[in-house]
């Protein structure tokens, strides 16, 4: 994850992208925080344990 020009981007070896709430959109604390300016980030940030971390796993069935 890192911050430039003012937007977050969030890269493949963040587990943003496997989190639960990311997957079904929902606001993610950390990422709402850093977009109203509560918390600053410098460089880059590799997102391995936040807290709000929850496994989303696709579950198929066929009908």
């Amino acid at each position: 994850m890192y911050c430039k020009d003012g937007k977050i981007y969030i890269e493949d070896d963040d587990q943003c992208i496997t989190c639960e709430n990311y997957a079904k959109g929902v606001a993610c604390p950390l990422l709402m925080a850093l977009g109203e300016g509560a918390v600053f980030m410098e460089d880059t940030l590799t997102v391995e344990d936040c807290g709000f971390y929850k496994e989303f796993k696709r579950k198929l069935h066929i009908v």
